[in-house]
């Protein structure tokens, strides 16, 4: 089977049989077709490539200057796809199968502190119907630790204003119920009774932040309504989007929130990824130290 060939059952496999977005198809594309150009180069059968061969194509990664992250992310394509032309009975040799990736320094992500945040949260002018839909906005991100996406989803219907409670529905269609404290429920409701009104244009629109339209936020829409107010905050690094889902997640961990609660408050599937909010915290306290204690 020629290589062309192969590429395409491969590109198949991942549209149709995984449902995967276009830009990760077509990343998987360019690391596959960097590695059979390789192949070609190297006068080596892709389908019969031994495991040292492997390994000399990611020490040609890592000489070219590439960075961990990269070389990673390359072998994690050849993993997948020797993986599927096994499993297709293209062939009976996956030469990956015993190598590790390289070791991945994991960034912090960047956390604004308490009084930024409220700072952020109280710069639209609620004297304004968008004021009041902007902070209504930022409240609820910042109360539920949500990710933009899910800010972008939320529905009238999802609200359950009484018990102060938000229907979330997050990765892979899980859904979870987030509370939301009183600063969130007062901004909510000042929105819903004086805000949406008026930019709601049909009573069919279900979407609970609307924009000047009309229409539902997209997530560009969402990011630059962010932008804006960080910016005139003007804070000491660039504010994105999971700036306010880390900040919930670090300040709850701060005031002595139980990691597995912030796991299923953020709705992680795995607590691995909840535990680097744990590193943030010690990383605040060890600038506490050095800032107040007298022999820091």
């Amino acid at each position: 089977m020629k290589n062309d060939e192969i590429l395409e059952l491969f590109r198949s496999h991942l549209s149709v049989d995984l449902n995967l977005s276009q830009n990760t198809i077509d990343s998987y594309d360019s690391d596959m077709t960097d590695f059979l150009r390789w192949c070609r180069s190297s006068n080596i059968n892709v389908l019969g490539t031994p495991t040292e061969k492997i390994y000399d194509y990611l020490l040609k990664l890592r000489n070219k200057g590439l960075n961990p992250a990269t070389i990673a992310r390359r072998l994690s394509t050849l993993k997948h796809f020797y993986k599927f032309a096994v499993g297709e009975g293209i062939t009976d040799k996956n030469p990956c199968v015993s190598i590790e990736g390289p070791r991945l320094m994991r960034k912090l992500p960047r956390i604004l502190d308490q009084k930024e945040m409220e700072r952020l949260i109280n710069t639209p002018d609620k004297s304004t119907h968008l004021g009041l839909r902007d902070t209504a906005i930022l409240e609820l991100w910042y109360a539920c630790g949500l990710r933009i996406s899910e800010v972008q989803k939320v529905q009238i219907s999802d609200l359950l204003l009484e018990l102060q409670l938000l229907r979330v529905m997050g990765k892979g269609g899980k859904e979870r119920l987030v509370p939301f404290g009183r600063f969130a429920h007062e901004a909510v409701v000042d929105y819903l009774e004086t805000g949406r009104p008026a930019l709601v244009r049909a009573s069919s629109q279900s979407e609970l932040f609307l924009n000047r339209l009309g229409g539902g936020f997209s997530r560009m829409g969402l990011w630059k309504m962010l932008k804006k107010y960080a910016d005139q905050c003007n804070f000491r690094f660039t504010a994105t989007p999971h700036t306010i889902r880390h900040s919930c997640a670090t300040h709850m961990i701060e005031a002595g929130a139980d990691i597995r609660t912030v796991m299923e408050f953020l709705g992680h599937a795995d607590i691995s990824t909840t535990q680097i909010y744990t590193h943030l915290d010690r990383e605040y306290l060890q600038e506490v130290h050095k800032s107040f204690h007298p022999r820091a």
